[in-house]
This record gives structure tokens, sequence and C-alpha cells, in this order.
């Protein structure tokens, strides 16, 4: 399995989870994969048939909760122009962007972005060195470091 592949099955990994544990508080979603065709977000929410409930950017971590609240001080990054992707989404059809952050014992949602296209829960935004793409490569690029408090923690299976 590539790099990826291997991304792509998280990305369905978190999306699922995050459907699963609304749909036991009693809202249901659908979800549709956006492949930059819509958006540079990963996918989009949908609550009902054609009714766009929020945008998604998942994120993939190799470590557990433990170490993002102590190690990376309860801050989980994402680049800014997804970010940006969500505050698009916002301005042009007033939905709200989660961002789904999996870990390997949980699976963290986060709003970053509201209905009117206010970031919200980012602590900080900064420029440094990045990995290109899950394939490898570096870039000098403006990440965004959203704060967990106050987020939703999701038991997910292992």
């Amino acid at each position: 399995m590539t790099v990826r592949e291997q991304s792509r099955q998280k990305e369905t990994e978190a999306v699922v989870a995050y459907i699963r544990h609304k749909v036991a508080a009693g809202e249901f979603y659908g979800y549709s994969d956006s492949a930059e065709e819509f958006s540079r977000l990963d996918g989009m929410l949908l609550k009902d048939p054609g009714s766009l409930a929020a945008g998604v950017e998942v994120k993939w971590r190799r470590y557990n909760w433990e170490k993002l609240e102590g190690e990376y001080g309860g801050e989980m990054q994402m680049p800014a122009d997804k970010l940006l992707a969500g505050q698009t989404l916002a301005y042009a059809l007033g939905v709200p962007t989660v961002l789904l952050y999996l870990l390997d014992d949980c699976l963290v949602a986060q709003r970053v972005v509201e209905g009117n296209g206010d970031k919200v829960n980012v602590v900080r935004e900064v420029y440094e060195q990045s990995n290109r793409n899950s394939e490898g490569g570096s870039i000098q690029r403006k990440n965004c470091y959203i704060s967990t408090k106050g987020a939703e923690k999701i038991p997910i299976g292992l």
C-alpha cells in the first residue's frame, strides 16, 4: 500500500468514526469527498440530501492523545491554505469547517471556521518548513495551530 493510499484509508476511518459518533448522538450526516473539485478541503458533511452541513479537513498523526496534550501543548497543526479554504466555503455557503485529527487512540474533532467565516480555536499561525506532501519533499508554508480546548475527543476502535 502506498503512503497516499494509506492516508486515504485513514481519512475514511476518521470520517466514519465521526459520523458514527454523531449518529449515536442522534445527528445524521452523509459525506462527500471533495477530491479538490469543489474545495481544497478533504470533503463535505451533508445533513440532508443536497444540504451542506460543514466542510471537513482530516489530518492523521502517528501519536496518541497524551503526546498531543503533552509534547505538542494541545495544539493540532493544519496548513493555513486549508483554513482559508474553510473560510471561503463559509463566506460562499454559510457553513462551518471542522478539523478531524485522527490519532492512534482517538479522533479529535474541532471547529476551525464558523459559518460566518470567522476563524475559531486558532492559537497561532506560523511560517515554517513543512512536508510538501505525504510522499516527501519540503516547502516553506504557513501553518495554523488549533487548540484542543473544547474539542470532541472520540474513542476509536483499534
